[in-house]
């Protein structure tokens, strides 16, 4: 079973350099361009069903890469976006953003904490580890999402994981072991 990963289109609060979270922005143009340049990409692998984010901007990118392939799309809420609370809508250039960031086990002011992500992240994987064994998969989210469903796979020193992350429309493979 193979994994596919793909995050979400560009979107202008990226362009802003803005804090989304659970704030539903659409793609902007060149995330829609981006999404169906992905759906090219991934037209000859062979995929059995979509898992995605509830986001708009998500559940955008999600649709333009099924075009066509009649795929059951299945929307998740344990792979949306992390909730940074507060914060969501502010600068990442902020300071208080940027001192969070170095905190890995603390929450966002009324948001969640990178191990909230976690358990959600590792409990939809594990699921979905047992229930589509034989099935190649893919799953359209963020960046945040990205960079934790990579640590399930790949052990990370806490620098990989503070910086490490998917571009928009990055499409990222992994596969299941025993």
């Amino acid at each position: 079973m193979s994994v596919y990963i793909v995050r979400h289109g560009q979107t202008d609060w990226n362009l802003a350099y803005k804090i989304q979270g659970r704030i539903d922005v659409p793609l902007n143009e060149e995330g829609i361009r981006q999404a169906k340049e992905t759906a090219a990409k991934l037209r000859e692998i062979p995929l059995d069903l979509i898992f995605v984010s509830p986001l708009e901007r998500a559940r955008q990118t999600a649709d333009i890469i099924n075009e066509g392939r009649d795929l059951p799309i299945i929307v998740d809420p344990r792979i949306q976006e992390e909730y940074y609370g507060e914060l969501e809508g502010h600068s990442r250039k902020e300071e208080v953003y940027l001192k969070q960031r170095q905190s890995f086990f603390k929450r966002y002011p009324g948001g969640e904490g990178y191990l909230d992500v976690v358990a959600r992240v590792y409990s939809f994987l594990n699921e979905a580890k047992a229930k589509y064994r034989e099935k190649n998969i893919l799953l359209v989210c963020h960046g945040g999402m990205s960079r934790v469903v990579n640590t399930y796979f790949e052990d990370m020193s806490n620098e990989e994981f503070a910086s490490y992350g998917l571009l928009n429309c990055e499409i990222k493979k992994y596969e299941f072991r025993d």
